[in-house]
């Protein structure tokens, strides 16, 4: 040993190899998209009497109440002259930014989020539509929404 003159290995190659062995946390990897379908829990309409709510309000807007897991979806929809207005709001969280898209028949509107995570779609003409509401690594669906 005393006698050795091999020269030592750079720093760089040491360290290098003594990191192969190092065992290391990698950053979780996207998830796929999770696509949940919205069922309708309550569907109350302006001048028809429903069990358990008070029905002698002068409200003009159809009100619907969709459940999807964790998160709720609140739609109301009302008759203007310009055609339909759908007004909404995600209610759980997973939604704190986000965008809607309403797929109907002549056009598809899409938009994003005012604050606490509430929508506004004016103008829709009468049909049917399908309803995609993304968030984060979240998608509510709601299908057949028919506007009349």
């Amino acid at each position: 040993m005393q006698t050795d003159t091999a020269v030592d290995a750079p720093a760089d190659a040491i360290n290098y190899v003594k990191n192969l062995y190092r065992t290391r946390m990698t950053a979780p990897a996207k998830s796929v998209l999770e696509r949940v379908m919205a069922v309708l829990r309550v569907d109350l309409a302006p001048n028809r009497a429903a069990f358990g709510e008070r029905s002698a309000g002068d409200g003009q807007a159809r009100q619907m109440l969709f459940d999807s897991g964790d998160n709720a979806v609140d739609l109301r929809i009302k008759a203007t002259e310009k055609g339909f207005e759908l007004r909404g709001q995600v209610l759980g969280s997973g939604f704190e930014k986000g965008e809607i898209e309403v797929l109907g028949p002549q056009k598809t509107i899409m938009t994003e989020w005012r604050e606490a995570c509430q929508f506004d779609l004016p103008g829709l003409p009468e049909g049917d539509y399908s309803v995609s509401i993304k968030g984060g690594d979240k998608e509510i669906f709601i299908d057949q929404l028919v506007l009349h």
